[in-house]
């Protein structure tokens, strides 16, 4: 999830902490213990911004919690029924789902980072297949595997009928399950998201034209109007066919938040050239409760007249999305815990943990599903995220170091081909 590191584009490396990529500091090599090594995101050229993956694992924490409560109230109703709607630790839990939503934010800032350099910088130009093929070598890979052994589980372990989900796999695999089902997808819920983000992928070289407008704030005032625009409307037109739902049209707003922060970031606005603020974090936490209350329509969000509530929810949210992310890069304690290399580590493996966290949590909870000592759900939920939490991230780390990270390497296609040649050229050695 969340597009790739900027050192998937941009230039060679330079010392760490020191390096200009796209004009921005970011690190050229990860801090990096004998024991994360093995799990750190490769980058093409060595370069990454840590904070980028420190909010990916925001993101992920988020979407896992979610999932979690979800799935433990389905199989043991009687301990972890969720708490009373309305309750403070419910509509936390509940907006667990908007990690969703922060993973489309990251998406548009990564993605838009080249093609804004390009325009704002005079950077090098971003080349259509070039753009592609990564997309495809990077991302495809995984996914196919992911969703060929849920395949797989769902026939072989559940007694499911190859026959039925066939279609949905074939589906799936193209990306248009929710489009042609109007449904999630039956062979791994999650990928929902992953069809959104492919439908944004394909717009994004001409979605980024807009960086071409030179004068700094008629280019952002196109990027405020459109975001604004996108969140007035969108979710309206989603609304209007449960095939259109889960679909660009409800979540462009997002990703046009993320070009928005790669705009700040290519011209120096992002990163501050003097002392972090604690007053970033103090606005970034504050920001939380408001967008909490937002997407549950609870606390002060009750106010609000019914018929706008939607309304003002979708209009705001993306604006304290940005708040939050600007606490991350401008603040001081936001900044340190998510920019830690284990938090980073993590962070940076959350495609794998996203496609498999679920699947995960569908056939082990019933191992753990009884474990609830204290009778007071929060204490039983936070016993049950200590147990599965770390198995999640473990389960997740070994796809992760078998499958995704040498999907990193641009190269690894060419590689691959190099490694069957030598092999057919041993075989005839062999054979003469």
């Amino acid at each position: 999830m969340g597009g790739q590191t900027c050192g998937d584009e941009c230039g060679k490396a330079a010392p760490r902490r020191a390096i200009l990529c796209f004009d921005l500091p970011v690190q050229a090599v990860r801090p990096r213990s004998p024991l994360l090594a093995p799990f750190s995101r490769v980058t093409s050229r060595g370069a990454f911004i840590p904070e980028v993956d420190g909010l990916r694992f925001v993101a992920i924490a988020a979407v896992v919690v979610f999932h979690l409560a979800l799935n433990l109230a389905s199989r043991n109703p009687t301990a972890f029924a969720y708490p009373v709607p309305g309750s403070a630790l419910h509509d936390t839990i509940r907006s667990g789902e908007l990690g969703v939503q922060l993973f489309f934010i990251v998406s548009g800032l990564v993605l838009a980072l080249p093609f804004a350099r390009h325009h704002l910088r005079g950077g090098p130009a971003v080349g259509l297949r070039a753009y592609f093929l990564r997309r495809l070598t990077r991302l495809e890979p995984p996914y196919v595997l992911v969703m060929l052994g849920c395949f797989l589980l769902l026939v072989v372990v559940h007694g499911r009928s190859a026959r039925e989900l066939a279609p949905h796999l074939l589906a799936s695999l193209g990306y248009v399950h929710d489009l042609v089902y109007a449904r999630d997808s039956l062979i791994n819920n999650v990928a929902w998201s992953l069809e959104v983000e492919i439908q944004f992928y394909l717009l994004v070289p001409w979605l980024t034209a807009l960086f071409a407008i030179r004068g700094t704030v008629a280019r952002r005032a196109v990027l405020v109007a459109a975001i604004v625009a996108t969140s007035a409307v969108g979710p309206l037109l989603a609304d209007t066919s449960p095939h259109l739902h889960n679909t660009l049209l409800r979540f462009a707003q997002y990703f046009l938040v993320g070009f928005l922060l790669a705009d700040l970031m290519v011209v120096g606005r992002l990163f501050p050239t003097g002392p972090r603020r604690v007053r970033w974090d103090v606005l970034a936490l504050a920001a939380v409760p408001v967008v909490v209350m937002l997407h549950t329509q609870t606390g002060a969000a009750r106010w609000l007249p019914a018929a706008s509530h939607q309304l003002v929810a979708e209009l705001a949210v993306p604006w304290l999305c940005l708040l939050g992310y600007l606490g991350v890069f401008r603040g001081v304690a936001l900044h340190a815990f998510l920019t830690l290399p284990l938090v980073t580590t993590i962070g940076g493996m959350c495609y794998s943990i996203y496609l498999l966290h679920n699947v995960f949590l569908n056939n082990t909870l019933f191992l753990t599903k009884g474990l609830a000592p204290t009778g007071v759900y929060g204490l039983d939920l936070l016993l049950q995220l200590a147990i599965t939490g770390p198995l999640v991230v473990a389960f997740s780390a070994v796809f992760f170091v078998l499958v995704e990270r040498p999907c990193m390497d641009r190269a690894w296609p060419q590689h691959l081909v190099a490694w069957f040649r030598s092999r057919r050229q041993r075989v005839r050695v062999g054979s003469s």
